[in-house]
């Protein structure tokens, strides 16, 4: 399955487009997907890590600028190493690395961060039940 992909310009990367990206910026926020470039929606600078990097230096690298993936560089992107690649399809509660231990809450529909439980309720309240998202109902989401 990809989620997401690398945005080239003249040859040159840009940056990133995740799954997330998508929904947080086009289905979320009621944006025309005919007429939304994948320009607009890409994450830029693209944050890289050299292959010879340890899993560690990763972790790091991806808590500091608050992204789930790198892309593995050797004069040329090579590969991808993702956060869930790292820890796996655990529970947050199954095992805790200092790195991974934030203060803040995440959607589970869009995996947007909050500094609390109250402001996620408020944007799942707002965002996913208050346009239909989680009916499926996108026709009604994008018609604001």
């Amino acid at each position: 399955k990809v989620d997401s992909i690398l945005v080239f310009e003249h040859g040159q990367i840009i940056g990133i487009v995740t799954e997330k990206d998508i929904f947080q910026e086009i289905v979320a926020k009621g944006l025309d997907p005919k007429k939304t470039t994948v320009k607009k929606i890409t994450k830029s600078p693209l944050i890289t890590i050299k292959k010879d990097a340890t899993v560690r230096e990763a972790i790091e690298l991806m808590e500091k600028h608050d992204i789930r993936r790198l892309v593995v560089m050797d004069k040329r992107p090579i590969g991808l190493i993702t956060q869930k690649m790292v820890c796996g399809n655990l529970k947050e509660d199954s095992f805790t690395l200092p790195e991974l231990v934030s203060d803040k809450v995440f959607c589970p529909y869009c995996s947007s961060k909050f500094e609390n439980k109250k402001l996620l309720s408020k944007h799942i309240d707002d965002i996913h039940i208050g346009r239909g998202l989680l009916e499926g109902n996108l026709k009604r989401s994008t018609a604001e």
